[in-house]
């Protein structure tokens, strides 16, 4: 890996952790402004709602613009967007205030996550092995400044500086500005001359109509689905479990509602991050030993067997320390498989990108909008899940997304293999299919097909 490659991961790190610090810190602070009125969880809800909104929206708009652009430079947008954000929470003393700072912080990962995918599938197009470890460590770093050292954190600055650790977390986003400002260099391209051809109204019906195009291509609306499904899974487990866990919601037939401590959930959640890391940075070593869909296929069955793992957790955990402790172990292993879906999926979306070579941040940002509607969608479908049958009500939420989901990858599967047997049989199972290769650079200086012709063939 270059040294782009490396800041690039490194900034990523320090921003998800700066961004996680805000979101934990900012419950804290709306409790603390709604504590006589017990208005806390509906302004959260909203405060989410709004960020998850501008994250959707935006990174259609910042990926089209890192494309014409650059990517370095909506790179920067990134922490400047999430400073400004942080900085004005510090200082809020009214809940629309907050408001804005959630959708500037929403812009700020709206920003960073397309020009960042983007830069990563344009750095590694001639190197699989590359892109796969890429791929994998991109997802460690976010998910482990998200979910791990991010509220971690979070909670030692509240509890030592109260408001006063807004600003200090200003002092993170221009660590992460630096690393993006001084450590990568953005690879070359080709419509650098283009940037101002056409006029402003003309250029800007141009990219809509060839975003439009690119989102609805069949390859795209062929992973959709699934990534929809599986991003929805893991939204309704992660807002709703918790909070089941505690045993709030008692129900005697059920074992995993009996209530667990705080602390015990936190262990738990834990041990997972740890399985969830290891997992990526095994599949980064591996990726290009498989087709993509075999990891999502892997992923998938995983989930399908988690889902009866915790189905017998809940009837059957109580009977027996030592059925509990096998039925644990399972759960562990098939989490681990499940987690090369993740960098499979961002291969996948990257492989696709190899026919856009003019739009890959807006390919990539895709991903972004995927993950968004997921989690929203799973916050919804667990919300009613839940509300009917606790935690068997997650489980039977989570079979019928995991239909949705194989039923599409089984057909995204075996257009992928038709493809592959028409083009080129002796191809390896972790090799670029001929119908993505046909559009790279030629070694004997031909030049790639353009993306609008190969959005056409796609149609």
């Amino acid at each position: 890996m270059n040294r782009s490659i490396v800041s690039m991961l490194l900034a990523t790190f320090v921003l998800r952790i700066s961004t996680a610090v805000t979101g934990v810190m900012l419950v804290f602070l709306v409790d603390e402004m709604t504590r006589h009125r017990g208005t806390g969880p509906g302004v959260i809800s909203l405060l989410t709602g709004g960020f998850y909104a501008t994250e959707l929206t935006g990174a259609i708009v910042f990926g089209v613009l890192a494309d014409r652009y650059g990517r370095k430079v909506i790179m920067l947008l990134g922490p400047i967007f999430g400073g400004v954000a942080v900085f004005m929470t510090g200082l809020a003393t009214h809940m629309p205030v907050l408001f804005v700072t959630r959708l500037l912080e929403g812009s700020a990962t709206a920003a960073s996550v397309p020009s960042t995918l983007g830069f990563i599938a344009a750095e590694t197009a001639d190197d699989e092995r590359l892109r796969g470890r890429v791929v994998s460590l991109f997802e460690f770093v976010s998910l482990g400044g998200m979910l791990a050292v991010g509220p971690a954190l979070a909670g030692f600055l509240w509890d030592a500086f109260g408001r006063p650790a807004f600003f200090l977390n200003c002092f993170s986003y221009l660590v992460a500005l630096g690393l993006y400002a001084y450590g990568v260099s953005e690879v070359p391209r080709d419509r650098q001359a283009d940037i101002s051809a056409p006029a402003a109204p003309a250029r800007a019906s141009v990219e809509l109509s060839r975003y439009w195009k690119i989102a609805t291509s069949r390859k795209v609306l062929l992973f959709a689905p699934t990534w929809l499904a599986i991003n929805a899974i893991l939204g309704l487990w992660a807002l709703q479990a918790p909070l089941l866990l505690k045993g709030n919601i008692k129900d005697t037939s059920q074992f995993l509602m009996q209530g667990v401590s705080a602390t015990q959930i936190g262990m738990g959640e834990a041990v997972l991050a740890v399985v969830f890391g290891a997992g990526l940075l095994f599949w980064g070593t591996v990726y290009a030993r498989f087709r993509r869909t075999t990891m999502l296929l892997m992923g998938v069955g995983a989930f399908l067997l988690m889902a009866v793992d915790l189905l017998a957790v809940n009837h059957l955990g109580g009977t027996s320390t030592a059925l509990l402790g096998a039925l644990g172990v399972v759960a562990v292993v098939a989490l681990f498989v499940l987690s090369g879906a993740t960098p499979a999926a961002l291969g996948l979306l990257a492989d696709v990108s190899e026919g856009f070579e003019e739009d890959r941040s807006a390919i990539m940002g895709l991903y972004s909008v995927f993950l968004g509607l997921g989690q929203v969608l799973g916050a919804v479908v667990g919300g009613l899940a839940a509300s009917w049958k606790g935690i068997d009500g997650l489980i039977v939420a989570t079979f019928g997304l995991l239909v949705v989901g194989i039923l599409a990858l089984v057909n995204l599967r075996a257009q992928e293999g038709a493809i592959v047997h028409a083009t080129d049989s002796g191809r390896t199972p972790g090799s670029m299919p001929d119908s993505i290769r046909a559009t790279l650079p030629l070694a004997g200086g031909g030049r790639p097909r353009s993306s609008e012709a190969v959005v056409e063939d796609e149609q």
